[in-house]
């Protein structure tokens, strides 16, 4: 016999599970008292709110490719965790949220906190359910991270009313289910090649979560071979090296003019695991919809986004790996003109991620050149949103097996637990989280949980003491009328020393390399204040 809090971490146990998240509950005790037996196996890293302490359980599937787990209590610490899920569905990262529920008797009468999870949770998750019988549980976790990464990776969610997790079943845990992956068939390997090779101007589109090194090695091989240059879909920098000589930059918020035209004037675009989203089309404009002599080939691993936003000439449903291991095989004829096409592209490139020079005392674009000279190329970048992350997109390098960890749906908040999860799943690894000073103290209070468990992230806070996008969006819809932006801050390196991380306060650009310098020597949590004026 096992309590169904027992059975929820053997199954746990089962599906390789090695760190969990969560802010404890009184809804699933049951759950806790058994992840104290196998404190060994499962590392519990418990936060200090559910929006902060999800987005790590986020972050930490996005650097591992497996679903990331987090616990959650019944009503308002469910509804904290919402954005992390709204985060993990428009990144497409497989992710399981675990609820306590109110139990089963209470269910339907307004309980004390309860809320229909189901109802709630249906139009942001892949798949929200409520599991009623202890003796369902195994099946019903199998099934959440079967959902969570096949096909288009995504977030589901499990609630347990309090009283299943604390009754006892014989049931016992299940073996997973291996992730159902179909290969390209040969007909569309054919049309590949055959469309591909009657290109003048093609270029390739990559996004998604579902690269591995694997696949970025095959995508590296394949536009040497062919000479095609390679663009990255917003916030997807780091799936091909930008060192690379084909690689042309980056769709999104603050893409270069040089690279929208190129879009535009290429005869065929190959897009490979990007959804083509609302960000990396500039609004649904790039590449213009209205052409029809541009050929569009989309593969993507969930069918219903073939011809949602565009309509495919050559759509393919396939999961990335399959797809670049497809393109590995593929036979193309290089047309003699794509090496100039691409070595065009390159020099646009180079030349539009030159920063900007800034006379204000601390210069950002600097702040970018250095920071590219001194971390390693390994080093994992998070980043919050906001204007200040356009620095971290045009202007700092990306490759593997570094990483860049965004939101996808633009959610502040995210870069600190973030990079306090990538730095619990890498902790040899630099990691840099970028935040600017709005979203700091949204989720900055999570310092205390990179200090208690180890962590040790570099934070930058970009600190004008303001919300500089909406400010920015208010002076171009409404100049001289702004309103509501101004920020009173306390002193962001101080915050830090007082949870016992590292801080220090840059003024000048001159400061900033002793200072990354003297964080990264530290060997913990360290915060670096970078008081810009722009």
């Amino acid at each position: 016999m096992a309590t169904g809090g027992q059975l929820v971490v053997e199954q746990l146990l089962a599906e390789h599970v090695e760190r969990v998240f969560c802010v404890p509950g009184e809804s699933y005790l049951a759950v806790m008292d058994a992840l104290y037996d196998v404190r060994d196996q499962i590392e519990l890293v418990s936060g200090r709110h559910e929006c902060g302490t999800a987005m790590m359980a986020v972050a930490d599937a996005h650097v591992s490719g497996k679903p990331g787990v987090a616990f959650v209590t019944r009503g308002p610490g469910a509804t904290n965790a919402s954005i992390a899920v709204h985060i993990a569905r428009q990144a497409s990262i497989p992710l399981v949220l675990c609820v306590g529920q109110v139990a089963r008797e209470n269910l339907g009468r307004e309980a004390f906190q309860e809320v229909d999870f189901e109802a709630f949770f249906s139009p942001i998750a892949k798949l929200a359910m409520r599991v009623d019988d202890p003796a369902a549980i195994p099946g019903a976790l199998v099934h959440a991270f079967d959902v969570a990464r096949s096909s288009r990776c995504g977030p589901v969610v499990v609630a347990f009313p309090e009283d299943v997790l604390s009754s006892m079943t014989t049931a016992r845990a299940l073996l997973p289910l291996e992730v159902r992956q179909d290969a390209i068939a040969h007909d569309d390997i054919a049309l590949l090649e055959r469309t591909i090779s009657a290109a003048k101007r093609p270029m390739v589109l990559v996004g998604g979560t579902d690269w591995d090194d694997k696949s970025c090695s095959d995508l590296r091989d394949f536009a040497e071979r062919t000479q095609i240059p390679v663009c990255a879909a917003f916030r997807r920098a780091d799936i091909f090296d930008n060192e690379h000589p084909s690689y042309a930059g980056y769709l999104g918020i603050g893409t270069a003019q040089t690279l929208t035209e190129r879009i535009h004037r290429s005869d065929c675009l190959i897009v490979i695991g990007a959804r083509l989203d609302e960000p990396t089309t500039s609004n649904y404009q790039i590449p213009d919809p209205s052409r029809r002599d541009q050929c569009l080939v989309h593969i993507h691993p969930e069918s219903a986004q073939l011809g949602l936003n565009y309509a495919p000439t050559v759509g393919i449903t396939s999961k990335v790996g399959h797809a670049m291991t497809a393109f590995a095989r593929l036979t193309i004829n290089v047309d003699p003109g794509w090496n100039d096409w691409r070595e065009q592209a390159r020099k646009e490139f180079i030349d539009s991620e030159s920063a900007p020079r800034s006379q204000s005392p601390l210069d950002v674009g600097e702040v970018m050149r250095i920071l590219n000279e001194a971390v390693p190329k390994d080093t994992i970048v998070t980043t919050d949103a906001g204007n200040f992350s356009i620095w971290l997109l045009r202007y700092r390098r990306y490759c593997r097996p570094g990483r860049l960890i965004a939101p996808i749906n633009g959610a502040m908040g995210y870069g600190v637990p973030a990079a306090i999860a990538a730095s619990l799943a890498h902790p040899q690894r630099t990691v840099i989280g970028c935040v600017g000073d709005g979203g700091m103290l949204m989720t900055g209070m999570e310092i205390a949980t990179a200090v208690r468990h180890g962590a040790s992230p570099i934070i930058l806070v970009f600190n004008n003491s303001k919300y500089g996008t909406i400010e920015m969006h208010q002076q171009r819809r409404y100049p001289g009328r702004e309103i509501g932006n101004t920020l009173s801050n306390p002193d962001f390196s101080a915050f830090a020393r007082s949870f016992g991380a590292f801080g220090v306060r840059v003024t000048a650009t001159s400061e900033f390399a002793d200072a990354l310098r003297d964080a990264r020597a530290a060997k913990r949590a360290a915060v670096i204040e970078l008081v810009i004026n722009d």
